[in-house]
Protein backbone atom coordinates (compact mmCIF):
# COMPACT_ATOMS: atom_id res chain seq x y z
CA UNK A 1 0.00 0.00 0.00
CA UNK A 2 1.75 3.31 -1.44
CA UNK A 3 -0.23 5.67 1.10
CA UNK A 4 -0.67 4.18 4.03
CA UNK A 5 -2.27 7.25 6.27
CA UNK A 6 -5.20 6.29 8.49
CA UNK A 7 -7.49 8.21 5.78
CA UNK A 8 -6.43 6.12 2.65
CA UNK A 9 -7.13 2.52 4.80
CA UNK A 10 -10.42 4.10 5.87
CA UNK A 11 -11.22 5.10 2.27
CA UNK A 12 -9.78 1.76 0.68
CA UNK A 13 -11.92 0.09 3.12
CA UNK A 14 -15.60 2.03 2.48
CA UNK A 15 -14.93 1.84 -1.56
CA UNK A 16 -16.40 -1.23 -1.72
CA UNK A 17 -13.69 -2.71 -4.26
CA UNK A 18 -12.39 -5.98 -2.73
CA UNK A 19 -8.88 -5.29 -4.18
CA UNK A 20 -8.92 -2.57 -2.45
CA UNK A 21 -10.33 -3.83 0.88
CA UNK A 22 -7.84 -6.95 0.46
CA UNK A 23 -4.63 -4.60 0.63
CA UNK A 24 -6.33 -2.60 3.75
CA UNK A 25 -6.56 -5.70 5.61
CA UNK A 26 -3.28 -7.01 4.80
CA UNK A 27 -1.75 -3.50 5.76
CA UNK A 28 -3.64 -3.61 9.55
CA UNK A 29 -2.42 -6.98 9.70
CA UNK A 30 0.97 -6.37 8.82
CA UNK A 31 1.09 -3.72 11.15
CA UNK A 32 -0.62 -3.67 13.74
CA UNK A 33 -1.52 -7.65 14.48
CA UNK A 34 1.80 -8.02 16.76
CA UNK A 35 0.58 -5.15 19.21
CA UNK A 36 -2.55 -7.28 19.50
CA UNK A 37 -0.65 -10.24 19.67
CA UNK A 38 1.32 -9.34 22.75
CA UNK A 39 -1.44 -8.10 24.14
CA UNK A 40 -3.57 -11.64 24.40
CA UNK A 41 -0.33 -13.71 24.78
CA UNK A 42 0.67 -11.36 28.20
CA UNK A 43 -2.92 -11.91 29.44
CA UNK A 44 -3.46 -16.00 29.68
CA UNK A 45 -3.88 -16.24 25.23
CA UNK A 46 -2.69 -17.74 22.87
CA UNK A 47 -1.68 -16.88 19.22
CA UNK A 48 -4.89 -18.64 17.47
CA UNK A 49 -7.09 -16.59 20.49
CA UNK A 50 -5.06 -13.17 19.32
CA UNK A 51 -5.89 -14.38 15.72
CA UNK A 52 -9.42 -14.79 16.65
CA UNK A 53 -9.85 -11.20 18.50
CA UNK A 54 -7.89 -9.44 15.96
CA UNK A 55 -10.35 -10.41 13.06
CA UNK A 56 -13.26 -9.36 15.32
CA UNK A 57 -11.93 -6.25 15.93
CA UNK A 58 -11.19 -5.52 12.14
CA UNK A 59 -14.44 -6.80 11.19
CA UNK A 60 -15.78 -4.20 14.13
CA UNK A 61 -13.66 -1.43 12.21
CA UNK A 62 -14.94 -2.63 8.68
CA UNK A 63 -18.77 -1.97 9.69
CA UNK A 64 -17.89 1.06 11.35
CA UNK A 65 -15.83 2.11 8.65
CA UNK A 66 -18.83 2.04 6.32
CA UNK A 67 -21.19 3.86 7.95
CA UNK A 68 -21.53 7.66 6.98
CA UNK A 69 -21.51 9.05 10.38
CA UNK A 70 -18.13 7.39 11.19
CA UNK A 71 -15.32 10.01 12.29
CA UNK A 72 -12.12 8.30 13.39
CA UNK A 73 -10.98 10.35 16.74
CA UNK A 74 -8.19 9.09 17.65
CA UNK A 75 -5.21 7.28 14.94
CA UNK A 76 -6.25 3.84 13.59
CA UNK A 77 -3.71 2.46 15.59
CA UNK A 78 -5.33 3.29 18.99
CA UNK A 79 -8.91 2.32 17.78
CA UNK A 80 -8.32 -0.93 17.02
CA UNK A 81 -5.80 -2.02 19.68
CA UNK A 82 -9.13 -0.87 22.00
CA UNK A 83 -11.41 -2.61 20.62
CA UNK A 84 -8.77 -5.32 20.78
CA UNK A 85 -8.14 -5.00 24.29
CA UNK A 86 -12.20 -4.69 25.32
CA UNK A 87 -13.20 -7.80 23.07
CA UNK A 88 -10.14 -9.84 25.00
CA UNK A 89 -11.68 -8.36 28.81
CA UNK A 90 -14.77 -9.67 27.59
CA UNK A 91 -13.49 -12.94 26.93
CA UNK A 92 -11.98 -13.47 29.92
CA UNK A 93 -14.54 -12.24 32.11
CA UNK A 94 -16.72 -14.74 29.67
CA UNK A 95 -14.31 -17.83 31.02
CA UNK A 96 -14.19 -16.35 34.04
CA UNK A 97 -10.22 -16.58 33.81
CA UNK A 98 -8.29 -13.76 35.85
CA UNK A 99 -5.97 -11.38 33.80
CA UNK A 100 -3.33 -9.43 34.47
CA UNK A 101 -4.79 -6.48 32.80
CA UNK A 102 -4.91 -3.35 34.36
CA UNK A 103 -9.13 -3.96 34.81
CA UNK A 104 -9.89 -1.24 37.05
CA UNK A 105 -11.02 0.62 33.74
CA UNK A 106 -12.85 -1.99 32.13
CA UNK A 107 -13.18 -0.07 28.53
CA UNK A 108 -11.23 2.44 27.27
CA UNK A 109 -12.98 4.89 25.25
CA UNK A 110 -11.25 5.18 21.67
CA UNK A 111 -10.06 8.98 21.73
CA UNK A 112 -6.97 9.37 21.97
CA UNK A 113 -5.09 10.19 26.14
CA UNK A 114 -1.55 10.53 26.89
CA UNK A 115 -2.31 6.53 28.29
CA UNK A 116 -3.96 5.42 25.18
CA UNK A 117 -0.32 5.75 23.21
CA UNK A 118 0.99 3.27 25.40
CA UNK A 119 0.10 0.27 23.14
CA UNK A 120 3.42 -1.67 24.15
CA UNK A 121 2.25 -4.01 26.79
CA UNK A 122 5.56 -2.85 29.26
CA UNK A 123 5.43 0.43 28.54
CA UNK A 124 1.92 0.15 29.33
CA UNK A 125 2.58 -2.37 32.90
CA UNK A 126 5.48 0.53 33.51
CA UNK A 127 2.76 3.17 33.32
CA UNK A 128 0.02 1.52 35.22
CA UNK A 129 2.59 0.71 38.52
CA UNK A 130 3.41 4.42 38.46
CA UNK A 131 -0.06 5.63 38.70
CA UNK A 132 -0.77 3.71 41.37
CA UNK A 133 1.99 4.89 43.25
CA UNK A 134 0.51 8.47 42.67
CA UNK A 135 -1.74 7.64 45.19
CA UNK A 136 -5.56 6.88 44.96
CA UNK A 137 -6.81 10.81 45.05
CA UNK A 138 -4.32 11.36 41.64
CA UNK A 139 -5.40 8.31 39.97
CA UNK A 140 -9.15 8.96 40.90
CA UNK A 141 -8.61 13.07 38.87
CA UNK A 142 -6.77 11.61 36.28
CA UNK A 143 -9.19 9.13 35.36
CA UNK A 144 -12.08 11.52 35.80
CA UNK A 145 -10.61 14.28 33.52
CA UNK A 146 -8.71 12.26 31.15
CA UNK A 147 -11.01 8.85 30.92
CA UNK A 148 -14.54 10.25 31.58
CA UNK A 149 -13.88 14.09 30.10
CA UNK A 150 -15.08 15.46 33.22
CA UNK A 151 -14.90 19.15 33.33
CA UNK A 152 -12.94 20.89 36.09
CA UNK A 153 -16.76 21.70 37.80
CA UNK A 154 -17.69 18.42 37.74
CA UNK A 155 -14.51 16.46 39.41
CA UNK A 156 -14.67 19.05 42.06
CA UNK A 157 -18.11 17.88 42.84
CA UNK A 158 -17.47 14.25 42.31
CA UNK A 159 -14.31 13.91 44.93
CA UNK A 160 -15.88 16.71 47.63
CA UNK A 161 -13.06 19.34 47.16
CA UNK A 162 -13.96 23.11 47.90
CA UNK A 163 -13.40 24.63 44.80
CA UNK A 164 -12.49 24.19 41.19
CA UNK A 165 -9.38 25.88 41.33
CA UNK A 166 -8.49 23.25 43.90
CA UNK A 167 -9.31 20.36 41.47
CA UNK A 168 -7.08 22.38 38.86
CA UNK A 169 -4.13 22.49 41.27
CA UNK A 170 -4.68 19.05 42.38
CA UNK A 171 -4.59 17.52 38.55
CA UNK A 172 -1.46 20.00 38.04
CA UNK A 173 0.44 18.52 40.75
CA UNK A 174 -0.55 14.96 39.62
CA UNK A 175 0.58 15.41 36.25
CA UNK A 176 3.82 17.10 37.67
CA UNK A 177 4.31 13.97 39.88
CA UNK A 178 3.30 11.44 36.88
CA UNK A 179 5.52 13.62 34.37
CA UNK A 180 8.94 13.21 36.67
CA UNK A 181 8.28 9.95 37.61
CA UNK A 182 7.90 8.79 33.77
CA UNK A 183 10.96 10.94 33.06
CA UNK A 184 12.72 8.26 34.98
CA UNK A 185 11.96 6.33 32.85
CA UNK A 186 13.24 7.14 29.11
CA UNK A 187 11.96 4.67 26.97
CA UNK A 188 8.48 5.31 28.37
CA UNK A 189 8.97 9.36 28.24
CA UNK A 190 9.50 8.88 24.29
CA UNK A 191 6.78 6.87 23.79
CA UNK A 192 4.71 9.53 25.97
CA UNK A 193 5.57 11.92 23.52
Amino acid sequence: MKDSSDQTILEHLRSGDPLRQDEAFRHLYREYFGLVENLVRNNSGDPGEARDVFQDAVIVLFNKAKAADFRLTSSLKTFLYSICRNLWLMELRKRKRTTTLEDRHEFIPVEESIFQTLVQTEEKNLLVRLLQNLGEDCQRILELFYYQRMRMVQIQQAMSLSSEQVAKNKKHKCLQRLRSMVAEHPGLSKALK
